[in-house]
């Protein structure tokens, strides 16, 4: 093992230590005590970086390669170091905003996603997204006579809601990953919208005509196969299997429309995430079924006193988008745990 690699597994230690650190609930985080981490790790960048030109001047020089690994693998394993020591200042101010994280509400105010000319033109983009994912006029005719057409929610409200459930989920603390559902999803644009957050994501559909052109629209933006199911959300007996149910008023009777909230309120497990951004949800008020956490977002099964210490913790995680890339993620060798454990507290690198 090289001078550069017993340092690389050094520091993988330090790191996971720190990794600990940022698993704690922000409450017990504290400057001082990521400073006692973060010190021993701090003195290894210096370090890092003379044994890296120590490497670079070997792998210049065929006398002294590794006999045992070829000049590309060398190579490549040289280049992976290179880029975890650049990544040294991000990483530093990665954990930086989580010793002392600043409370922010779950849902911003509308003007914040709805005002402003970066968010028209992103509605203005979803807008055409959505168009092409519907089915002909001459198709729409055969619409259902209960339901209503796909109407687009816009995109930058979407997001709030989705980024607002992300951080509820991640303030659950959930064991698997979350599932996402869309009831009455038209098109699936809003499936694919959701993949970012939830990339186990489904919608289910009761038009026939909007199945089939949906599902074509959604395998050309390589979402997963079979995304789209024809069901009645009246009927539909899978609710349960969802942490995440997103439902934008899809049938225009009331009765019926009362019909769907009561079958997806007595499936949902106490814990799952509903979210209904109209006027008129049947539990939105004094509902024994579900607690309102945030405007239009809903936690089924759980008492009042149970939603605010959920909000209270949801609100302490961050907002950054969630990413991951399995490539990226593999050549992160000794920083891997603090950008995982950074990701459950809603950060991203």
């Amino acid at each position: 093992m090289s001078d550069l690699e017993k340092m690389e597994t050094e520091l993988g230690q330090l790191t996971q230590q720190l990794a600990s650190f940022l698993s704690l609930p922000p409450t017990e985080r504290s400057t001082p005590g990521f400073a006692k981490i973060w010190r021993p790790i701090s003195r290894y960048r210096v370090q890092l970086r003379s044994a890296l030109q120590n490497s670079g001047s070997v792998l210049s020089d065929p006398r002294h390669r590794d006999s045992k690994r070829s000049e590309i693998e060398q190579r490549i394993s040289y280049n992976a170091a290179h880029m975890r020591l650049r990544l040294w200042p991000r990483i530093e101010d990665l954990v930086n905003k989580q010793v002392t994280p600043v409370r922010q509400e779950l849902m911003p105010q509308p003007s914040d996603y709805m005002e402003g000319a970066h968010n028209r033109y992103v509605n203005h983009l979803y807008s055409a997204l959505h168009t092409l994912a519907l089915p002909s006029a001459e198709a729409m005719m055969n619409l259902l006579s209960d339901a209503h057409p796909d109407i687009a929610l816009p995109a930058t409200h979407f997001e709030a809601l989705m980024h607002a459930a992300y951080r509820i989920c991640l303030a659950q603390g959930r064991d698997r990953p979350p599932r996402f559902l869309d009831v009455g999803c038209g098109g699936g644009t809003k499936i694919w919208a959701a993949l970012p957050f939830f990339p186990e994501s489904h919608g289910i559909e009761n038009n026939p005509t909007q199945v089939r052109v949906g599902a074509a629209a959604m395998a050309r933006l390589n979402v997963p196969e079979n995304c789209i199911m024809e069901a009645d959300a009246r009927r539909f007996d899978d609710y349960a299997n969802y942490d995440v149910i997103y439902f934008y008023r899809p049938l225009k009777d009331p009765d019926g429309l009362k019909e769907m909230e009561d079958q997806i309120m007595a499936q949902a497990r106490p814990g799952t995430i509903l979210i209904a951004p109209y006027l008129g949800f049947s539990a939105e008020q004094n509902d024994m079924r579900c607690s309102k956490i945030a405007p239009s977002v809903y936690i089924a099964g759980v008492a009042p006193y149970q939603v605010e210490a959920l909000r209270a913790r949801a609100e302490m995680i961050g907002t950054e988008a969630p990413g991951h890339d399995s490539a990226s993620d593999a050549a992160l060798g000794y920083w891997r745990s603090i950008v995982e454990a950074s990701r459950r507290n809603g950060y991203a690198l």
